[in-house]
């Protein structure tokens, strides 16, 4: 079983179901391979001769018949009904695989995924607590204070040199993501809690790579895979510190151009979170610097992501993490990312395919042995279950063999209590009817062939008689035809009398239609002439008013007279009193003389005002005269309204008149129109009544003919029943001959 198991985990899913079908095959036509129902006795006997043409192809047709047996036979049957649930049974274990692969695989991805995630969301809260540590330390006034000094001042100063050393080791201890704090001072002062360090380095690190990227980003940190320089200054052969000690580096500017503060991060520590984190087996775990440098959870490699173009891609995505599976090494991979936000790096995974296949390897090899079992179980059944079958359809057989040849004394006996027992008393139940049956069917045999000669004859005279009765029908047929004929005559002549009625009513009802009409169009005549003889007293109305107004104004003018006549007996006096003045202003001589000017000025507007008095009065004589010819024209247009009045009372008159008469003929022709409706009610019920003739005839006469051809049916089926009697007792004579080959 262990050596099957091992064989089959090695199978794909379709590998398995190949190989379990051809063995289903092989088994199936190994047990199909010879036909028990079939025995080929006469072809053991029979001596060897060369076959012809003819006999190949009925060779070739009972080969064919022999395999079609085969397929319709038991076994196939019972075979193919154990297959089909194991088929499906294999399609669900596919289906079943595939389904909890894809699940596991997505777990696993979700899984893996939230793994690098709390990877990268540890180590951004390592660099965090790094870059405020670095900021912390920077800001210090007495680390300020202390670079500040020059370089032979604060050597001297051994206490603020111990100080700020012992600050920068406290942080070294107290945080597990440091591995050294190095201080490159501008002042010459460099210090690194791994021991000896070489002074004077500022300038070397202010030409680096270091500053120029300081340079490039414009940020007071960055961080950095590598500082080559600092390395380079390092005492060789050093425990505490080499290349291998940190993975990366922040480095931060020590206040206004100080100097620089670095703080590497540990390696070691960065590779024990790794190790606590199990990807599966062949994984890679890496953490990958801005500019390149990698950690890696393998030994003995030092690139493997950066120089992947899947790696450049996610590199470049606007993504802070994701998934996809990738090449590697020509084998697929489970390729995962996460970026920090602050820090220029991320955190990288490889994970084999096979790898997170391998935990659904076990239900796949589980599910093949399962269907394999089943399949070797349903043919072990099928065996049994058919070889019992076909040794009691065999003695079944051999039992209804002689029964054929007419022995009925033959008793089937099985000694079971299944179906088959039932099937052997069934048909042994069959065999003791039919016994009885013959048994009956001899004795009653010769009354049959008696019966029937009687009815040969009894036949022959009932002919006789039904073709009498045809031809009887067959005249009465004749006389209903000609009467059909003379109604079919009358129903036509009805109906033209009923188009001519239908026309005069159809006229009718056109012209009481225009009479409507008519009356509808005097109707909106005497409509339309009211309207014009309201429209005419409101004409005349409105000239009466006019003719009013015109005097009202004739009154106003006469009226504007008096008030010029006194506006010019005003302007008179003024003039008399402007005369008096300019007199009296002479007689004051110069002292008067402003009064005389007053004066004259007086008399010119009286003057003024009385010519203005004067054209008042002539546009009141002209407006009066106008008023006068107005009013001539009022009062003559009142006298052509007035005999229009006249004239309209006049043409209403005759379009009542008209609309009278209009009625009177609109009702006389309704009159006609119920005379016609009524005539038209008399015509259909006298041309129903023709039709009724009409079809009742027909009716008739189609009967006659259905009872002629029934008697001419009734003729051919005695003359069958003639021949049939003599058939029968034919038969009956026969049968007495079958009946005795029964041994009952």
């Amino acid at each position: 079983m262990k050596k099957n198991w091992g064989k089959f985990k090695s199978f794909s899913p379709k590998e398995f179901f190949r190989k379990i079908g051809n063995q289903c095959s092989t088994i199936v036509r190994k047990i199909t391979s010879k036909n028990p129902f079939q025995r080929n006795a006469a072809a053991k006997s029979s001596p060897s001769v060369k076959p012809s043409k003819t006999q190949k192809s009925s060779v070739t047709g009972q080969k064919k018949g022999i395999a079609w047996d085969k397929l319709n036979s038991i076994k196939y049957r019972l075979s193919i009904g154990l297959l089909i649930p194991i088929v499906l049974l294999a399609v669900y274990g596919v289906v079943s695989f595939k389904r909890t692969e894809a699940a596991i695989i997505s777990n696993h991805e979700a899984s893996t995924h939230n793994t690098i995630d709390a990877i990268s969301r540890y180590m951004s809260f390592g660099f965090n607590l790094i870059d405020k540590t670095a900021m912390e330390i920077t800001n210090d006034i007495n680390i300020k204070n202390y670079f500040n000094q020059k370089y032979d001042e604060a050597m001297g100063n051994v206490k603020s040199y111990d100080d700020v050393y012992d600050r920068i080791s406290m942080n070294v201890v107290a945080n597990s993501f440091i591995s050294n704090i190095h201080i490159i001072g501008y002042n010459g002062v460099c210090m690194s809690t791994s021991g000896v360090i070489n002074h004077h380095l500022y300038d070397v690190v202010a030409k680096s790579e270091i500053n120029q990227k300081f340079k490039e980003t414009k940020s007071h940190n960055i961080w950095v895979g590598y500082h080559t320089v600092l390395d380079e200054a390092m005492p060789a052969g050093s425990q505490v510190y080499g290349t291998d000690k940190y993975a990366t580096s922040l480095v931060r500017k020590l206040g206004n151009g100080l100097g620089f503060f670095i703080v590497d991060v540990s390696r070691e520590q960065i590779m024990k979170m790794f190790s606590e984190y199990d990807l599966g087996e062949g994984s890679i775990l890496g953490f990958i610097t801005g500019d390149g440098r990698e950690t890696l959870s393998i030994d003995g490699v030092e690139h493997v992501f950066v120089d992947l173009p899947y790696y450049q891609n996610a590199l470049a995505s606007e993504e802070l993490s994701g998934y996809s599976y990738e090449k590697y090494n020509g084998k697929d991979y489970l390729f995962l990312y996460g970026k920090f936000k602050d820090v220029d790096g991320m955190v990288c995974a490889l994970i084999p395919k096979s790898t997170i296949l391998s935990k659904v390897a076990g239900i796949r090899a589980l599910s093949v042995l399962f269907v394999t079992l089943s399949c070797v179980l349903a043919v072990i059944i099928v065996i049994l279950i058919t070889r019992d079958i076909t040794r009691n359809i065999n003695t079944l057989n051999k039992s209804i063999a002689q029964i054929a040849k007419g022995d009925l004394t033959t008793k089937l006996q099985l000694k079971r209590k299944d179906e088959f027992h039932a099937l052997s008393s069934g048909i042994t139940d069959m065999v003791e009817h039919m016994r009885a049956l013959i048994g009956e069917v001899q004795g009653v045999s010769n009354t049959v062939s008696s019966s029937a000669m009687s009815l040969t004859g009894t036949a022959g005279e009932l002919l006789e008689a039904t073709k009498g009765i045809s031809r009887a029908i067959d005249e009465i047929g004749q006389g209903m035809i000609q009467q059909s004929e003379d109604a079919e005559k009358c129903l036509h002549q009805m109906s033209n009398l009923s188009d001519q009625i239908n026309q005069v009513y159809n006229n009718t009802n056109e012209i009481g239609q225009i009479a409507s009409n008519t009356q509808s169009v005097a109707n909106e005549g005497l409509y339309l002439i009211e309207e014009l003889s309201s429209k005419s007293k409101a004409t005349s109305e409105i000239t009466q008013d006019v003719i009013r107004k015109i005097h009202e104004f004739k009154e106003k003018s006469k009226t504007i007279e008096s008030f010029v006549n006194v506006i010019d007996s005003i302007a008179s006096q003024t003039n008399l009193l402007s005369l008096n003045a300019s007199i009296e202003a002479a007689r004051a001589g110069e002292a008067g003389r402003g009064f005389a000017v007053v004066a004259e000025e007086i008399r010119k507007l009286a003057d003024q005002t009385m010519n203005a008095a004067k054209q008042i009065k002539n546009t009141v004589k002209i407006i009066d005269l106008m008023n006068q010819d107005t009013v001539k024209t009022a009062e003559e247009a009142e006298n052509i309204v007035a005999s229009q009045n006249e004239a309209l009372s006049r043409t209403v008159d005759a379009f009542n008149n008209i609309s009278n008469r209009v009625n009177d003929l609109v009702s006389n022709m309704n009159n006609i129109l119920e005379r016609l409706k009524n005539i038209e009610t008399a015509k259909e019920d006298t041309l129903n009544a023709v039709q009724s003739i009409s079809a009742v005839t027909q009716q008739t006469s189609a009967a006659t003919q259905e009872v002629n051809a029934t008697a001419q049916n009734q003729i051919d089926a005695v003359e069958r029943l003639r021949e049939a009697a003599m058939v029968l007792e034919s038969d009956a004579r026969k049968l007495e001959d079958a009946i005795k080959i029964f041994r009952i």
